[in-house]
């Protein structure tokens, strides 16, 4: 487009906005946007972008009502931490390149922009090289580039789906509503399974690519980690988690490696879920962390992110025989339950490894840090299970 992208909520204008919406036709080519009003949403839910509600008005009368935009979080920490994971470039493409082939309800991207540097797959090849460094050495690595919050112009701008109610990650779930998402969930992955998983790119690889790197970013949080959660964890379980530091790299290797890989969501929880009246999923948000790797590793993270801690394990294992009928419903061959149910105790283990990094972020309001704490009350519950 013509004019400057906008790089902050504050910078979107009716101007820049009217030539996006022109662009996607979700407007005719004369209608022009002569006001918006701005709402602030998702506080304390997401924490490496910012969101508002974009209310319009058009010269004509003609044209969406709202619409959504996205931008990277102002929060320099937050912001450096996901432009080191390649998160908004990640988030971008799949709206304009995944989405619109997948089986997964989501919402229509009007207006899809990372103005790339041209050096993103330069980098993702200097991370595969680095694997080679001594774990010391990556670790400095990693701590330097969490330091650069330098992301490229970068906006989504998305139909506003408020028809919908979305998922309460503090509130949690119950058995019902846990099973429509695992519906969907199922559904992507189905569609996705094996072969049919989409190529790999410099801005969609699996967390196979370069296990070392993420063990090198877990050894730098461990400690803060382990502080956080020794009284919040049972005894066994805490003595659990710290067995990660000697098995981590090798799990994350083994279940990559043993796993059918398919696309994965990556922070499939409630906050990015929107529902139906029934309970369905009717839309999913929040692409920043999609990828390819092991199905049941989106399973394991929305079942520690939404039960509550009392769940009982056999719940746990209904929800876990639910998802294997949607997957093989969905044309899976060759992935028994009693496999499904190994693969979810190994994935459990490295939510601990991905999981560590909670302390280099910033949670915001106070609804940020009560997800944070109930977060990790119902992570200590499922790994009961283990010990």
């Amino acid at each position: 487009m013509g004019l400057s992208t906008p790089t902050t909520i504050d910078d979107i204008g009716t101007a820049w906005l009217t030539e996006a919406l022109r662009e996607s036709a979700a407007i005719g080519s004369t209608t022009t946007i002569t006001a918006l009003d701005v709402e602030r949403l998702g506080q304390g839910e997401g924490f490496m972008g910012e969101i508002a509600r974009l209310r319009l008005r058009t010269d004509d009368g003609t044209g969406p009502a709202s619409v959504v935009a996205k931008v990277p979080t102002s929060d320099e920490g937050n912001r450096a931490t996901g432009r080191s994971l390649g998160i908004y470039e990640r988030e971008v493409r799949a709206y304009d390149t995944l989405l619109p082939e997948l089986d997964v309800p989501h919402p229509t991207a009007h207006a899809a922009v990372y103005e790339s540097r041209g050096d993103e797959a330069d980098f993702l090849a200097q991370m595969i090289k680095a694997e080679r460094l001594p774990l010391a050495l990556l670790r400095r690595l990693v701590r330097r580039e969490q330091t650069d919050a330098d992301v490229p112009p970068c906006i989504l701008i998305l139909d506003d789906i408020d028809q919908l109610t979305m998922g309460d990650q503090v509130a949690g779930c119950d058995e019902t509503r846990a099973a429509g998402a695992l519906t969907t969930a199922a559904q992507l992955h189905a569609s996705t399974w094996g072969a049919r998983c989409p190529d790999e790119r410099h801005w969609f690889v699996g967390g196979d690519v370069v296990p070392r790197l993420f063990h090198a970013i877990y050894l730098d949080n461990r400690r803060s980690f382990e502080r956080r959660v020794r009284e919040r964890f049972r005894p066994a379980v805490f003595e659990l988690t710290r067995s990660v530091r000697r098995t981590g790299l090798k799990r994350i290797k083994r279940l990559h490696q043993e796993a059918p890989r398919c696309l994965l969501h990556g922070d499939y929880r409630l906050d990015n879920l929107f529902f139906t009246a029934t309970d369905e999923v009717g839309s999913v948000i929040d692409w920043q962390s999609v990828n390819r790797g092991p199905a049941i590793l989106d399973v394991a993270y929305f079942l520690t992110g939404s039960m509550d801690p009392a769940t009982p394990e056999s719940v746990i294992d209904d929800l876990l025989a639910h998802y294997h009928r949607a997957l093989m419903a969905g044309g899976v061959v060759g992935y028994g339950l009693d496999q499904l149910r190994a693969d979810y105790d190994e994935a459990l283990l490295l939510l601990v490894h991905r999981m560590s990094g909670l302390d280099t972020l910033e949670f915001g309001d106070d609804r940020g840090l009560a997800l944070i704490d109930l977060w990790l009350a119902r992570l200590d519950a499922r790994l009961a299970r283990l010990v």
